[in-house]
């Protein structure tokens, strides 16, 4: 998509304003993102890169400045750690550990079962209960340390990002020894697995319990995707259980972020390095009805209309005053008129202020709308439109008011593709092995961190968390019966790809 001007201001005049307080969520024609905002405060520069040894408490893992340490791996032979420890799950024994598999799928599947109740649920109900907002960086700094204990144990590698701007924690790469040395681009065993740790959630709501009823879940996050990233973890697990081979050919690498609720302003230039270096990437938002894979969604991009006019009492100098609501009303239909369904383009004015009290010429008042598009030429045309729509002839008594529309693209759509149709019915395969549905979901209109894949050019695939709904509320759900069965999906489908 073409880049989008950071300001620009009507009153018969087009001018430029201070930065936008949305271009850390916007990128420019490469891609790229901006940084600094009131909502998300400058930052060091580029994405800084530690190679961490498994430091030994959350409060290492925050914040900047933190001491750096050695990159440490661990063999996926040795004993695991404690607290993730498996003792139900068979192992082969050492003189047999690399003989492969006689029926693979069918050990695959028995040994995420075997490690289901006794590990994963468990290791779930910690991750979920360990509180995570995106705005709260020690809390979710706790849950990535939860996702390092458990890496480590599989003998991961763990790279720690620092944010590039905000108030967030550090973000995480974790890789299988093949994949934490060198690029791997054209190398089909190249997967970057993605998912994020952070939640809409804060502390001070008190929604922080797990719950189960049956094959039902809920808890912060439970769906939103702390239940995805478990189904990762236990994948490799189980692969490694079953054929340590086929997991140490694999070039894995999976990525965590901390930043994904509000748009990713801080991971999205790493996003971007990881999709360079891989051949397909898999992303474990929640699943959808039917268990569809979700190749297909919606860019996004969000602008704040400030209008500026001139306050004055109402009663005593009425005639003087230019009314900023007024201005604003007249704009607002100009701007829904955009919205076009068979193009899949909507605008939809969100959120108004303006004044400071009834008897008092408002002088200020500004609009927020949010943009959705379907492919990113429709993007670009949707913006010509909403900049031209401030340039209109006011009435003579508002003559003098200024417009100015501030903001930008914060997400490119995820659009669909032949190698992103052919990943998925790859993929699709295992799925159906496992007893899940198959077939493409229609159009998404949220976002994710699939849609900055999509646009970097690798063949990427969403939706493969369990199946559940009402993320975002206190009455999120998920289904614990859909989580194994994904689990068994993605270690059939990692199992494939290191065989070649």
């Amino acid at each position: 998509m073409r880049e989008t001007p950071r300001s620009a201001c009507s009153s018969g005049q087009t001018e430029r304003r201070g930065p936008s307080p949305y271009r850390a969520c916007s990128t420019d024609r490469a891609g790229r993102a901006t940084r600094g905002s009131p909502r998300c405060p400058r930052g060091r520069g580029g994405s800084a890169l530690r190679r961490g040894a498994w430091l030994r408490g959350p409060s290492s893992s925050s914040g900047r400045g933190r001491g750096r340490a050695r990159r440490q791996s661990y063999s996926p032979g040795q004993p695991e750690s404690k607290t993730c420890r498996l003792d139900s799950v068979d192992e082969p024994s050492d003189d047999h550990r690399d003989d492969p598999p006689d029926d693979p799928s069918h050990l695959l599947g028995a040994s995420v079962d075997a490690s289901f109740e006794a590990a994963q649920v468990p290791f779930l109900r910690r991750l979920v209960q360990q509180p995570s907002c995106s705005r709260e960086p020690e809390d979710v700094a706790a849950a990535a340390w939860l996702l390092d204990a458990e890496a480590e144990a599989l003998g991961l590698s763990r790279e720690l990002h620092e944010p590039t701007e905000g108030p967030y924690a550090d973000h995480r790469v974790y890789s299988t020894e093949a994949a934490s040395t060198a690029d791997a681009k054209g190398d089909d065993r190249a997967l970057l697995l993605v998912g994020h740790v952070d939640t809409v959630f804060p502390r001070s709501e008190g929604f922080l319990e797990f719950s189960r009823d049956g094959d039902v879940i809920r808890g912060p996050g439970v769906l939103d995707m702390k239940s995805g990233l478990s189904s990762v973890l236990f994948a490799l697990r189980a692969l490694g259980a079953v054929d340590p081979a086929a997991r140490r050919a694999l070039r894995v690498r999976f990525l965590v972020t901390t930043d994904e609720e509000v748009g990713s302003p801080s991971s999205r230039s790493l996003i971007q390095r990881e999709a360079n270096r891989a051949s397909a990437a898999l992303v474990f938002e929640a699943g959808r009805d039917e268990d569809l894979i979700v190749t297909h969604r919606k860019g996004t991009a969000f602008f704040r209309v400030t209008v500026t006019g001139h306050a004055v009492h109402a009663g005593l100098h009425h005639r003087e005053g230019k009314n900023a609501i007024h201005a604003l009303a007249l704009l607002v239909p100009r701007l829904e008129a955009i919205t076009d369904y068979d193009r899949g383009v909507t605008v939809n004015v969100g959120l108004i202020r303006g004044g400071t009290s009834k008897n008092t010429v408002p002088g200020h008042a500004t609009a927020e709308l949010d943009l959705r598009f379907e492919r990113s030429v429709d993007g670009d045309e949707a913006i010509a439109q909403i900049e031209e729509a401030l340039r209109f002839t006011l009435p003579p008594s508002l003559e003098g008011c200024t417009l100015c529309l501030e903001g930008g693209v914060s997400r490119p759509p995820m659009e669909p593709s032949d190698h992103t149709n052919a990943l998925r019915r790859r993929y699709e395969r295992h799925a159906g092995e496992a007893g899940l549905g198959v077939g493409e979901a229609p159009l998404q209109g949220g976002g994710s961190d699939a849609n900055i894949l999509s646009a970097a050019g690798v063949a990427v695939i969403d939706g493969l968390g369990p199946y559940g709904k009402r993320f975002h509320t206190p009455e999120e759900w998920s289904s614990l019966d859909s989580l194994r069965r994904r689990t068994q999906a993605l270690a059939g489908f990692l199992y494939e790809v290191a065989k070649g």
